[in-house]
C-alpha cells in the first residue's frame, strides 16, 4: 500500500513539473482586433474594447490649460478617434511581442517643442493619484519604464483578445518587486493611465497603416 501511494505521488509530481516547464506559445503571444499577431517594433492602436466608452489612447502636452513637459498618456473623449500610434520595443530580439517579454512603449513623435525621451514610464508607482500617471521622459531598458502586457482576466466580450497593461519596475532593474496593473484615473474631465485605480485598462491592438 505504502509502495503504491508513493509511485502515485511521484507521478502526479512528474505530471505538474512537466505541464508547467512546457509553456504554450500560442497562449504567449498578443492578437490584435483582426486575429493576427502583434509584432515587435511596429505602431499600433491601444483601443477600448467598446468604443462608445471613449476612443483609444493618445499623448497630451497641455495639464489645466498649461503647456507640459514631458507629456501626459491619456485616453480620448471622442470614440471616434483612434488615438496615437506606439511601438512596444521588446528588451529581447523576437519578432512578435509575448505576455512573458518586458518592452518599453515608445510614443510617435511630438509635435510641439517637447524634447523629452517619448518612451512612457511612471515616476513612481506607489505614489497617491495624480504622482503616479504615465508620461514620456522614460529611458529604455529600465526600471520606470519596464511595461508588459498579460490576458484580461475577465474579458468584455470573449471572442476578442483583450489585454491589460502592467508596470514591472523590478523585471528591468531596481524597483518595487511587484507588477502594477495600469488603469484609468480620472482628473478633471481627463482619463489618466496611471498606477492606481480600482479597474485595470482593458484594451485591444489596432495595427496602424
Amino acid at each position: 500500500m505504502m509502495k503504491s501511494t508513493l509511485l502515485s505521488y511521484a507521478v502526479f509530481i512528474v505530471f505538474i513539473i512537466t505541464t508547467q516547464s512546457i509553456p504554450s506559445a500560442s497562449q504567449d503571444a498578443l492578437y490584435d482586433v483582426n486575429g493576427k499577431k502583434v509584432l515587435n517594433n511596429v505602431p499600433y492602436y491601444l483601443g477600448p474594447v467598446i468604443w462608445a466608452k471613449g476612443g483609444g489612447i493618445k499623448l497630451i502636452d497641455t495639464k489645466y490649460n498649461k503647456k507640459i513637459c514631458p507629456s501626459y498618456v491619456v485616453q480620448d473623449p471622442d470614440e471616434v478617434n483612434k488615438g496615437g500610434q506606439f511601438i512596444f520595443t521588446l528588451l529581447a530580439k523576437q519578432k512578435y511581442v509575448l505576455t512573458t517579454y518586458p518592452f518599453g512603449i515608445d510614443s510617435e513623435s511630438p509635435t510641439g517643442t517637447c524634447d523629452a525621451s517619448t518612451f512612457w514610464k511612471i515616476s513612481d508607482p506607489e505614489a497617491k493619484a495624480l504622482s503616479n500617471l504615465i508620461t514620456t521622459g522614460g529611458s529604455f531598458e529600465t526600471a520606470l519604464s519596464c511595461f508588459r502586457v498579460v490576458d484580461y482576466p475577465k474579458p468584455t466580450i470573449p471572442k476578442v483578445h483583450s489585454y491589460m497593461l502592467q508596470l514591472c519596475p523590478s523585471v528591468c532593474g531596481a524597483g518595487p518587486r511587484t507588477c502594477f496593473n495600469i488603469s484609468l484615473y480620472q482628473d478633471k474631465g481627463v482619463r489618466y493611465l496611471a498606477s492606481s485605480g480600482s479597474t485595470p485598462f482593458e484594451f485591444v491592438f489596432q495595427k496602424a497603416k
